[in-house]
């Protein structure tokens, strides 16, 4: 993307954000990148236990939400550069960039849409795409979620600043990865 502005973006499993026609019931997730995930962070644990490849799927299967498209909404000093690092991030590396990491985890991570709008204040803006998805999240949705509380798109993590979803990893980054 040769954008070089700032402002905010959106992982999208559809090239229109107007449609949820290809909506997911089931999150495609690879065990392939589980079982990397897990070689690379060797003190990753799950509700304070180092867990399988398959108790690691199943957790991270209980923040799908089914009925949205967009995966991930992200803000960037500049959309170019912080993309290219997002893509430049391996799972389990905590740098460049690793938000958003759970993407990473899909078989069809090759084939979703980034979508983005430059910005003056991505922050600000980042902030109301989030609660505006959120707030329209269905009942039926955040009571499937591991936790109903914290409806963040998928991969999203954190929002506001400082509060997280209940996921129970620790060390699910590592420095050296």
């Amino acid at each position: 993307m040769p954008i070089s502005a700032s402002g905010v973006y959106v992982v999208s499993l559809t090239r229109s954000l107007s449609t949820y026609s290809g909506k997911l019931s089931a999150a495609p997730l690879a065990m392939a990148e589980f079982k990397v995930w897990l070689e690379r962070c060797p003190k990753l644990t799950l509700d304070g236990v180092r867990p399988t490849a398959q108790g690691l799927m199943k957790r991270i299967r209980c923040f799908w939400i089914p009925d949205e498209v967009i995966l991930y909404i992200g803000r960037a000093k500049s959309l170019s550069q912080r993309l290219d690092q997002y893509y430049q991030t391996s799972i389990g590396a905590r740098r460049p960039h690793s938000g958003g990491y759970f993407v990473k985890l899909l078989s069809n991570s090759n084939h979703l849409w980034v979508h983005y709008a430059p910005c003056s204040n991505p922050d600000i803006a980042e902030d109301r795409m989030v609660r505006q998805f959120c707030g329209n999240v269905s009942d039926t949705s955040k009571g499937a979620l591991h936790d109903p509380n914290h409806p963040f798109p998928f991969a999203n993590l954190e929002w506001p600043h400082g509060v997280r979803k209940a996921h129970g990893l620790l060390r699910s980054r590592n420095s050296e990865a």
